[in-house]
């Protein structure tokens, strides 16, 4: 399912880039020897995402017509 932040709520909008920012933050310091904790770490943030978009499928977040982040 794709979605547009463009046309969201201004608060939605915002929790939704928090945890795509948090998920990316993860992504880039995420140490070899703790990748099981970022990985769990980072999976929350999309279960997150899911909760507050109400999603539960394959999803794509688009703003402005550029895509940001795809699970």
């Amino acid at each position: 399912m794709d979605v547009d932040l463009s046309n969201l709520d201004e608060k939605i909008r915002f929790d939704v880039k928090l945890q795509i920012s948090l998920y990316k933050t993860a992504e880039k310091v995420m140490r070899e020897d703790k990748r099981e904790e970022f990985e769990n770490y980072m999976q929350e943030r999309i279960n997150k995402i899911r909760e507050i978009l109400g999603l539960r499928e394959h999803f794509r977040i688009f703003e402005d017509e550029k895509l940001i982040f795809e699970v």
